[in-house]
């Protein structure tokens, strides 16, 4: 046996809304069924129509008037039989939407002709000629304009609310609904039964949207008792403005906030003269829905408060963000298996079968120059010296040349014909260098572009993998910059909090001229980090778009000091900083072979690659092995000296790369680390063996990079050590400018190489 599962929503659902029909009915004084727009628009916003029809009917139940009751059955039985009937018949696809219409239209016609009425009194006298019926016929005609408004209203609260943004006649046709029904309360329950129930609703609706909108909320509820006892609505207008500003400082002081004005205003009426018992129902009106609000769990409401920012949330545009994000890191992922593939490919060309086959080649040749023309030809062939001529030339392609003394002994026994083996053996090993020398070189091409296709694919892949992650919304954050800035003066038509939570990102609209330091210091406060502007869009003339990061740790300041050779027109030494990306530099000083312009060529080319392979955030290791093959290509004598640091201004983490450079420092406080490198400068040899290391700087720790003419001014690395104590580095300009001159002075005042000194010094960063 199965049993149903009990829809509690739903029954809760119904029992509101009979309750509803209940204070509908006593809008009017002659029971206009004003509840019959709402048995009309429950089966139509998804409710079932027998519960609201059998509601409708315990409704009029409650007057115990002969008559009414039976009109109301009989407009229940409409009701219940036209609804089914509907849904029944409009599976087979026949034209039946006449049958509610058809059934409210009975039901009001039955109230025109048998409901009791007492016509009302009108105020204007052309409108004193209408009677009880011509007055039912209008109210007929008001409720069936009503059913109309009462089901586009609940269609929007049933279906739409807290699920996407209402339209603009269901929130008034929503307020209408609610304002008749609050009339119906006050009537049959009392004014002051009402004034509790909106005071309780004013509270809970501040508390959990927590902005203005309240003082709007505080309008609508103030129209149903000022319709019924003339209450003044401006009350209202400050009781939300109370509950408003109250309410950021907690709930118990928007309680507190609410009951001072209405004591306030108790004062001002006269309240505390009334009698007792009115008296007692004034104020509990005030302190029971307060004390009830106070009393409330705090997982409630932040479960409604979370329902409803969920609600204002723009999704469409963040899952639109984030797909495009996936779309475009699958994108690069597939092209950074493209170019995985080409540097696989260019890997496997690179093998020594172009060796051996020139080696084959030249034993040919030998073979058809200076043995085949030998009358002892058949007898070798027969004896295979092949195997000893090929040692021969093997010997020959190391050595460049052969002679007799690297003749194999077997060879030398049987060959009569040495001399012109021999002279074969070395015209032809001229064409193999030449042709190993083309080889080598088209290795080296395959080999740096396979390294550059390896660079391109992980920075591609990277970039998928940074690309494919879905930004992190934070929705609470994001409410909580809005209120901030709202209570700053400062306007917001949209924030979005994205990233890392230790590193976020912030994007708001804003209007007019607005302050961009007060933004930052509130941004600041709530995320309890350093915030900056790091962009400002200009969208229109009066609004903009404000990007704001958290503020890197530390700063930078620089120092740079240089002197060319004397008697030369350039300098070799070259330097640079430049910005990586917003919370990382890269600090390089090169120093070209020699002096003069072609050393400049040599130094600025050498930046030039370090910069744009910086920048492109390729690899260390294929930067530095690109840049050192690039440099052997040259057929003339090419190499530079090379000092790099890329530094993190989130922690300070540095990492130092030294190529054939002298030595670096690094001074932090009374102490000075020297930084040593053993490797050859870059273009030199093929492979390259960079040092490297990593350091972590601390606050007013200064970085050193000084070319070979300065630390050769000093004569050894004591004595610059020695010289480095004795001067301030709280300017990095100022150190640069001592070294020279004390480079200098010992050269006697002129300098005898390219000097070059390059200070970084890090500082905490000043909000």
């Amino acid at each position: 046996m199965t049993y149903k599962t009990v829809n509690y929503t739903r029954v809760g659902l119904h029992i509101l809304f009979a309750l509803a029909m209940l204070f509908l009915q006593y809008v009017g004084d002659n029971c206009e069924p004003l509840a019959l727009a709402l048995v009309y628009a429950m089966p139509l916003a998804g409710l079932s129509p027998f519960a609201a029809a059998f509601s409708f009917f315990l409704v009029n139940l409650i007057r115990w008037q002969g008559i009414p009751i039976l009109i109301a059955a009989a407009q229940s039985l409409f009701f219940a039989i036209a609804f089914p009937l509907h849904e029944k018949l409009r599976r087979s696809h026949a034209r039946i939407g006449f049958l509610p219409l058809f059934a409210l239209s009975l039901s009001l016609g039955a109230f025109v002709a048998f409901s009791p009425f007492d016509a009302y009194t009108l105020p204007f006298s052309f409108l004193q000629g209408f009677g009880a019926i011509p007055q039912k016929i209008l109210v007929a005609a008001f409720v069936f304009l009503l059913s109309a408004v009462f089901t586009v209203a609940l269609k929007a609260m049933l279906k739409k609310f807290l699920k996407c943004r209402l339209k603009g006649e269901e929130i008034v046709f929503c307020v209408l609904f609610f304002v008749l029904v609050g009339v119906g309360v006050c009537k049959f329950l009392s004014v002051n039964a009402y004034m509790g129930i909106a005071f309780f609703i004013l509270l809970a609706f501040s508390c959990i949207t927590k902005d203005a909108s309240a003082i709007v909320c505080a309008f609508a509820l103030s129209l149903p008792p000022a319709l019924v006892a003339g209450v003044s609505p401006e009350r209202f207008f400050v009781y939300g403005v109370a509950v408003s500003l109250f309410m950021k400082s907690g709930r118990l002081a928007a309680a507190c906030g609410l009951l001072a004005v209405f004591f306030a205003y108790g004062y001002a009426d006269g309240l505390y003269a009334f009698e007792s018992s009115r008296l007692v129902q004034s104020i509990l009106s005030a302190v029971l829905p307060a004390l009830l609000f106070i009393l409330l769990p705090a997982p409630l409401l932040r479960e409604m408060e979370n329902r409803l920012v969920f609600y204002r949330e723009k999704h469409l545009s963040r899952v639109a963000i984030n797909r495009n994000r996936a779309a475009i890191g699958k994108q690069l992922y597939e092209i950074s298996a493209v170019f995985r593939e080409i540097e696989t490919t260019f890997s496997a060309l690179g093998t020594n079968e172009a060796e051996e086959g020139a080696k084959e080649y030249i034993r040919g040749c030998v073979v058809e120059e200076a043995c085949k023309t030998c009358p002892q030809y058949r007898v070798c062939m027969r004896k295979d010296l092949t195997l000893e001529l090929d040692k021969l030339v093997g010997v020959g392609c190391l050595k460049g040349k052969t002679s007799l003394i690297d003749v194999p002994k077997r060879l030398a026994d049987m060959c009569i014909n040495q001399s012109n083996v021999l002279y074969a053996v070395n015209r032809r090993i001229g064409e193999y260098k030449k042709y190993m020398l083309e080889t080598e070189n088209a290795a080296s091409g395959r080999a740096l572009l396979a390294g550059q296709a390896q660079g391109v694919s992980e920075i591609l892949r990277n970039l998928a993998l940074e690309q494919s992650e879905p930004l992190h919304i934070y929705t609470e954050k994001e409410r909580a910059l809005n209120v901030a800035l709202l209570g700053a003066g400062v306007v917001c038509s949209e924030v979005l909090v994205y990233g890392e939570e230790s590193n976020p990102t912030l994007s708001l609209i804003t209007f007019g001229k607005s302050d961009v330091k007060k933004i930052a210091a509130v941004a600041s406060h709530l995320f309890g980090a350093p915030m900056i502007i790091s962009e400002r869009l200009t969208l229109s003339n009066d609004k903009f778009c404000c990007i704001l990061r958290k503020r890197p740790s530390f700063d930078a300041a620089f120092g740079v000091s240089s002197a060319r050779k004397a008697g030369e027109s350039a300098s070799g030494d070259t330097h640079s900083v430049i910005k990586i990306d917003e919370r990382r530099f890269m600090v390089a000083l090169s120093d070209g072979m020699g002096s003069g312009e072609y050393a400049r060529r040599i130094s600025e080319s050498t930046i030039s690659l370090l910069e744009s392979f910086y920048r492109a955030k390729m690899p260390p290791d294929t930067v530095l092995s690109t840049i050192n093959k690039l440099l052997t290509f040259s057929k003339e004598e090419t190499f530079a000296c090379v000092d790099v640091a890329v530094v993190n201004l989130d922690d300070g983490r540095t990492d130092i790369v030294k190529i054939g450079s002298p030595v670096g420092f690094i001074l932090s406080g009374n102490t000075v680390k020297v930084l040593e490198g053993g490797s050859l400068p870059l273009g030199i040899l093929d492979s390259l063996r960079p040092d490297s290391a990593s350091y972590d700087l601390q606050e007013n720790d200064t970085l050193l990079f000084l070319s070979d003419g300065i630390t050769g001014a000093f004569g050894s690395t004591t004595d610059l050590y020695d010289a480095l104590k004795n001067m301030p580095c709280q300017n990095p300009q100022q150190l640069t400018d001592l070294l020279l001159e004390c480079a200098l002075q010992s050269y006697g005042g002129v300098a005898k190489d390219d000097m070059t000194a390059v200070a970084v010094r890090l500082f905490k960063s000043v909000a």
